[in-house]
């Protein structure tokens, strides 16, 4: 397969930094090379290109419909800086969806896998529950080719199966049973749920916890001047991380604390589960929605197009490939 792809900065090779776009990991070198990327060039793919998503892929957490440029989004998010500009593909973590709904703007696609389908070795960790890498791309049979090379199980990633990894194939003839109506944005599904907020509430917490060990000392950016280590702690974390970064880990340790945890990050689980409970994949095989984070919340995989976000039932990458047959098919 001849193809060109490019990788965000989270991802790891060999010998190359891997900042994750941030100043507390400039000069970083990678210790070793992720397991996406040495799939894809053991199966003749050129990666020849690193792109900015973000600060460990925090861009777009806070975008809200009332601030859709809060610290210029355009400038770190790949659908939308012409990252696709020179290759057919990219790999992304978009955990917080930023990255699909720019996509979907700019006419490409985001294929975001079933949650444990593709290895995660070698991918810088942000929020441990929702990262998992993706393809971006012009064409979506290009990337389902793409997906099809990288998602096998990986005895590297605990949180993928033992078990013998299944493939799932192209089905182009499936009958597809899809609830919502494309051609009316009003008529997707969409839960009564306050989703942006639940996958704040969780995403600051699990990288407040992850990026904790970003101190100055073992690795990473260190304060030049400083009286003792708790000044060393706050002067080396104050100067590297950017302000949403910042405001992230502030919530995080809120949201964790004794006083909040119920309140905050245990309703937040409970309404993830509620969510989750509420797509009906009995009924149908495909969920059209004009919300990509649902997807993140639940681990399940989805197709952003420029018309809406289709979701699938678990493992069921191959009907999200069927949506693109039907929908070339008219």
């Amino acid at each position: 397969m001849y193809l060109k792809g490019a990788f965000q900065n989270s991802i790891m090779q060999k010998g190359q930094p891997a900042t994750a776009d941030s100043l507390m990991l400039e000069g970083f070198v990678a210790p070793l090379t992720a397991t996406v990327i040495t799939r894809l060039e053991s199966s003749g793919v050129q990666m020849t290109s690193r792109i900015k998503a973000g600060e460990f892929g925090v861009s777009g957490l806070f975008v809200t419909g009332d601030n859709p440029t809060r610290d210029n989004p355009a400038r770190d998010n790949p659908a939308r800086d012409g990252a696709l500009s020179h290759v057919d593909f990219a790999l992304c973590n978009d955990y917080t969806g930023a990255i699909s709904r720019a996509a979907a703007l700019q006419g490409l696609y985001y294929i975001h896998p079933t949650y444990g389908t593709v290895s995660r070795f070698g991918l810088i960790p942000s929020v441990t529950s929702m990262d998992q890498i993706g393809v971006l791309c012009r064409d979506p049979e290009i990337g389902f080719e793409v997906l099809q090379i990288i998602s096998e199980y990986d005895s590297k990633d605990g949180v993928m199966s033992s078990g013998d990894f299944e493939k799932n194939e192209a089905v182009n003839e499936m009958p597809l049973r899809i609830k919502g109506d494309t051609n009316n944005p009003g008529t997707c599904f969409d839960p009564c749920f306050p989703c942006l907020q639940i996958m704040q509430i969780l995403c600051c917490a699990e990288l407040s916890n992850n990026i904790s060990r970003y101190d100055g000392i073992k690795f990473g950016h260190r304060a030049k001047e400083y009286n003792g280590l708790q000044e060393l702690y706050a002067k080396s974390r104050t100067e590297a991380f950017g302000d949403d970064v910042k405001l992230a880990a502030i919530i995080g340790a809120m949201v964790l604390s004794q006083e909040n945890y119920t309140r905050y990050y245990e309703k937040a689980m409970k309404f993830r589960r509620v969510i989750k409970d509420s797509f009906e994949f009995d009924k149908y095989d495909v969920i059209a929605t004009c919300c990509p984070t649902l997807s993140r919340l639940c681990g399940y995989p989805a197709l952003t197009t420029p018309e809406c976000t289709y979701i699938a039932d678990i493992r069921r990458e191959d009907a999200l490939r069927a949506v693109c047959a039907h929908r070339q098919g008219g």
